[in-house]
């Protein structure tokens, strides 16, 4: 009896893990061992929906006390344990960021570098698994 509650507890936890996950932000993990700071920025994302689309919003938050320019490649890992990449220089991604401020994708698109469309990978929910930024630099201004 102890086991069958102590595995129902366990998937209990793993669910709603699975349905957090789609409605907080996730770390971008910018090195080997999955940290999301790098050089004063931390990086997250979050899954969302805009006109029907689904999309990716990054989240950038400057705690450098000076402005800085972060740019990076997009990637998305799959359920087929497979990153996908995009890494032409037209794929660059950039954005400047004002000292301790914070930069958030949204439906707005007035941030057009934080919003990347799953689409474009191609990747849909089902088979998405997590985002990634490649090449992710911080440029002090």
């Amino acid at each position: 009896m102890k086991k069958i509650i102590l595995l129902s507890f366990c998937l209990f936890l793993f669910l709603q893990q699975q349905l957090s996950a789609q409605t907080s932000w996730a770390p971008i993990g910018l090195d080997v061992v999955g940290h999301n700071t790098k050089d004063g920025v931390e990086a997250s994302y979050q899954l969302g929906t805009c006109s029907g689309l689904d999309v990716v919003f990054m989240k950038l938050v400057n705690n450098n006390n000076y402005t800085i320019t972060v740019e990076w490649y997009p990637a998305v890992f799959t359920n087929t344990l497979t990153w996908i990449k995009k890494e032409t220089p037209v794929d660059k991604k950039s954005i400047d960021i004002n000292p301790n401020a914070e930069i958030t994708g949204d439906c707005s698109n007035a941030n057009p570098a934080m919003m990347i469309l799953l689409t474009d990978f191609p990747v849909t929910v089902n088979n998405f698994i997590r985002y990634g930024a490649t090449n992710l630099t911080v440029i002090q201004k």
